[in-house]
């Protein structure tokens, strides 16, 4: 997962016709009939165990069941390695050839691919009752079309170890919910001889995590997009967020710029540290520490912006993409919609740990504590991933660059409003034609 913070700019692709067999099945997605493509090959390029433990048991057991019912159909899933993916992806939409579908993320990362056209929008590919039932596809709205098909629901809010709590006089049951109530956790816990948050910042993508759940209590999805084509990161509203940030480094580990993100996963899994935040894969992580005896709790992210969504949970939306160079999209668009049917929903859930991405899915099946809350605060809606909906510039030479200034070094709040204006300005003297492409995605999101 990594490596999507190396992305390379994409080049345009020859949009492939359809393949044998496909023009004599009516439908598309849920009402596309395999049975009538003929003999056909589905390749599926994705990451695997390495962005979600357990989910490639979870895939291989849904092609043996996919080509079971449809023995025409041969699926094959490739797996790729972090470390060249988006190398792959870029070389593939060059030459014009690759894979039917491929694993991305939601914003940015997936229209990147689009712009570049190396993908075909949902409605391409799936019927309007399978693009209805995840409203998450919004995050990928351009253009009046939708760019990726969302598979599980990655939720993400602030983990904390309820034992260490109570060692430092805490009430386990009631975790804090203003900033105010935040930090004199974090002093208590401090006070107490534990680390109140752990994260490795020495890999930069914790920088990523945190800066998603600060810039979410303030901006907007449409206000991050307009602060892209023409703001000012210099300006007050943008150092309300980096002023919290500021707030919270004496309550981290004295060591972030020397450990990985993992290594500070490893640290709370381990019981060193109180709180942390989420990272994919939580869910499987707080199954684990239970099963070794740990009481762990999950709270929001306590607000202390003013903006309308301060008080959602915030949400990564990463799924799969049907290529302009899929043989036959229809066929790829019905696989998509196999994952989401009700059985291979609750095995996502049951086998993986993972909550499914789809209004449809039966949560009463919920077994965990932790998950039923998730699902309960997210009734009013939920907030998408900030950091998908700015350049990747930003992320890897501004929210990087300022986190280890900050919590690993002595950066002020304007040293590092400077650091996002001057990685913006060179960004734009680049990129006319991505500001144009921007400016679509801000007429269209929430449309």
């Amino acid at each position: 997962m990594l490596d999507r913070l190396k992305r390379v700019g994409l080049a345009a692709a020859l949009l492939s016709a359809l393949g044998a067999g496909s023009a004599s099945a009516d439908g598309l997605g849920s009402a596309y009939d395999p049975a009538g493509a003929g003999k056909a090959t589905l390749t599926l390029w994705w990451l695997g165990n390495q962005e979600v433990p357990g989910i490639e048991d979870w895939m291989k057991e849904s092609i043996a069941l996919y080509q079971k019912k449809y023995p025409n159909i041969t699926v094959n899933a490739v797996l790729q390695s972090t470390d060249t993916y988006t190398t792959i992806q870029g070389t593939a939409c060059k030459g014009g050839t690759g894979p039917d579908l491929w694993y991305n993320w939601g914003g940015i990362w997936s229209l990147e691919q689009v712009w570049g056209g190396c993908t075909v929008p949902n409605e391409e590919a799936l019927s309007a009752e399978d693009i209805k039932a995840v409203p998450t596809v919004a995050s990928t709205r351009w253009n009046g079309k939708t760019w990726l098909y969302p598979v599980d629901a990655r939720i993400y809010p602030v983990i904390y170890n309820k034992t260490l709590f109570a060692k430092a006089g805490l009430d386990p049951a009631k975790p804090p919910q203003s900033w105010a109530e935040f930090i004199a956790a974090a002093d208590n816990l401090k006070k107490a001889g534990i680390d109140p948050l752990v994260v490795g910042l020495k890999d930069g993508f914790g920088g990523e995590m945190l800066a998603a759940a600060f810039q979410a209590q303030v901006y907007t999805v449409p206000e991050l997009l307009q602060m892209t084509i023409g703001g000012d990161f210099t300006d007050a509203k943008w150092k309300s967020w980096i002023e919290k940030v500021h707030e919270l480094k004496p309550y981290f580990n004295n060591d972030t710029n020397s450990i990985n993100f993992g290594d500070g996963l490893g640290r709370f899994q381990q019981g060193q540290a109180a709180m942390i935040f989420a990272a994919p894969g939580f869910q499987q992580m707080i199954v684990e520490m239970e099963k070794g005896g740990a009481e762990v709790g999950i709270m929001k992210v306590p607000v202390f912006g003013t903006g309308k969504e301060a008080g959602l949970l915030y949400m990564d939306t990463p799924g799969f993409q049907v290529t302009s160079f899929a043989q036959n999209k229809a066929l790829a668009g019905n696989f998509l919609a196999f994952l989401h049917t009700q059985d291979r929903m609750k095995a996502l859930y049951g086998n993986v740990g993972d909550l499914p991405n789809d209004s449809r899915w039966d949560t009463s099946q919920i077994t965990r504590p932790t998950d039923k809350q998730l699902m309960e605060w997210t009734k009013p809606g939920v907030s998408f991933y900030r950091a998908n909906f700015y350049p990747t510039d930003m992320d890897v030479n501004g929210n990087f660059v300022v986190f280890q200034g900050i919590l690993g070094g002595d950066m002020t709040v304007d040293q590092a409003a400077a650091t996002y204006q001057d990685v913006i300005t060179k960004w734009r003297s680049l990129h006319a034609d991505e500001i144009a492409n921007y400016k679509t995605w801000a007429d269209s999101f929430g449309q």
